[in-house]
């Protein structure tokens, strides 16, 4: 009981003394008229955030396909099977400018299924190569089959990316080649894109749209 007692008391202590800390009494009588002074305070940003230039772009310089077909590439149009578009060019062209505009972040990028312009049939992403995240079915694995297709991406610091993106995100391997596509505030990388075709289709549209997002993670 005494113990009980003990604790009792010294709990009522501590929220008197918690009273008198927090609250502020009232002035005594007669006292004139406060003034008070608001003192503001900036705060260093905590939003990650990523700017891509241009907005909008367009596949050309277009080569492959099978002209005995018919379906040869021109210089604005992908051909089949197989035909590949370039948006810039490894060593000389890299249209794209991915710039960091917010806090310090890994720059990670992914693709997209790539859409018709009439919403049918869509083209899925694969991976050349012997470990690919999801396999391409052409040629022993290293063009895409049949409604499959391929971007790679490229910048000043590497050739081209040879495993090329997939629809989950992934480190820009292009992105700050020494520091595993880790960036700062203000860092810009500018890149490229290259695409590869379906061996066959199973949607007719001559317009498709491709997409690709880079996204800054902690």
């Amino acid at each position: 009981m005494r113990r009980n007692a003990l604790l009792a008391f010294l709990a009522a202590g501590a929220l008197v003394g918690l009273t008198g800390c927090g609250s502020a009494s009232a002035p005594p009588a007669g006292s004139g008229k406060g003034t008070s002074i608001d003192v503001s305070l900036n705060v260093v940003p905590t939003v990650r955030s990523v700017t891509i230039t241009p907005a909008k772009a367009k596949f050309g310089d277009c080569a492959g396909g099978n002209a005995d077909l018919n379906t040869a590439s021109t210089s604005g149009a992908l051909g089949y099977p197989n035909g590949h578009c370039w948006l810039g060019r490894p060593k000389t062209s890299f249209p794209i400018t991915i710039t960091n505009t917010g806090i310090a972040s890994y720059m990670y990028v992914n693709g997209a299924n790539a859409v018709p312009s009439d919403t049918g049939t869509q083209w899925t992403l694969c991976n050349p190569g012997s470990k690919p995240a999801v396999a391409c079915t052409s040629n022993n694995g290293l063009s895409p089959g049949k409604n499959q297709y391929v971007v790679q991406n490229f910048s000043p610091n590497r050739k081209l990316n040879p495993a090329g993106l997939t629809n989950a995100v992934a480190c820009d391997p292009e992105f700050g080649l020494t520091s595993g596509c880790w960036s700062t505030f203000g860092q810009s990388q500018r890149e490229g894109l290259l695409l590869t075709g379906p061996a066959e289709i199973g949607d007719t549209s001559t317009s498709w749209t491709v997409t690709v997002t880079w996204t800054p993670v902690p």
